[in-house]
Formats: C-alpha cells, structure tokens, sequence
C-alpha cells in the first residue's frame, strides 16, 4: 500500500530500500526486520520533512524525527485542525500512533534488532515479534505518506 504514495516523491528511494529490507527479513532474520522497521519510520520521517522544505537534522533520534514530521504534517495532538482530525478521537490515535512510531525503535535499542552491536544474540525472538513491530512501522509510514500525497490533507490549508 506505501507503494501507491511513493509515485510523487522527489526522493523515495529511502523508503523502497528499507521496505525491501523489512520484507526479505522479516520471516528469516528477525532482528533485521526490527532494524529496518524502525529504519523504515526514519526514512519516512525524513522524507516527509524534506518534502515540506524543513531542514533534516542528520543526528534527531527517531521520538524528534516522529515528532516534526508529525508537526509537519499537522498530525501532532496539539495542531491538529478542526474538523475530522481534530476530533477528541482522532487526536487519541494520533497520539497512540506516535506512541507506536517511538516504540519500534525500543526492541532495536533493547538489543532485539540490528544497528546496535550485541554482546549476545537475542533469544527468543521469532518472526512474529518481527511482524508486530513491522506492522506498527507500516502504519505510521501509511499515515504519514497517505497525508502528505493528500490534496485536501490539514497541512495543505494554509497551503498556496
């Protein structure tokens, strides 16, 4: 489904790479499921920044990262516009989605994922553990991809 928000990107090419990663690892390899899918949420985030013209801080950790872009899009609790994503509901998913996009980066830091050096592998971890934190990934990039291809979405109305 990202794939369908990719088409009017400047630059998806983050995106696709880390998707492909998830995918080809997530039954084989775990950890590197884990790895990419919190990958996959920075790769969005920064893509989402720069295509609204803000500048990227190469070093933000992915709570900053999912929180700019969040802003960017006018998706963060505290400027979400009247109207559907306004609404008390609305604003509660939105907060719990950014709440997911955050915790798939805590089984990578907990050692459970790559991109950290473990003295010892992790134990007990299986393709389904994979597959929660990939899903949770997926659909805080959706969202953020869906609203930024979106021609009615809130950040475009103050939009020329």
């Amino acid at each position: 489904m990202i794939a369908r928000d990719l088409e009017n990107l400047t630059d998806p090419s983050g995106i696709l790479g880390e998707l492909e990663s998830v995918g080809r690892s997530i039954g084989d390899d775990p950890a590197a499921a884990i790895g990419s899918a919190e990958q996959l949420i920075e790769a969005t985030a920064k893509t989402v920044l720069r295509e609204r013209g803000i500048v990227i801080d190469e070093n933000a950790k992915v709570p900053t990262l999912v929180k700019q872009a969040q802003k960017a899009l006018h998706l963060d609790v505290a400027s979400a516009a009247p109207g559907p994503d306004g609404t008390d509901a609305v604003k509660k998913i939105l907060g719990g989605v950014a709440s997911i996009a955050v915790g798939v980066a805590e089984p990578r830091n907990r050692g459970y994922g790559t991109g950290h050096g473990q003295v010892s592998a992790p134990s007990n971890l299986g393709a389904r553990h994979a597959q929660l934190v990939a899903n949770a990934a997926l659909t805080w990039c959706q969202l953020m991809l869906d609203t930024l291809a979106d021609p009615a979405a809130p950040w475009r109305k103050g939009a020329v």
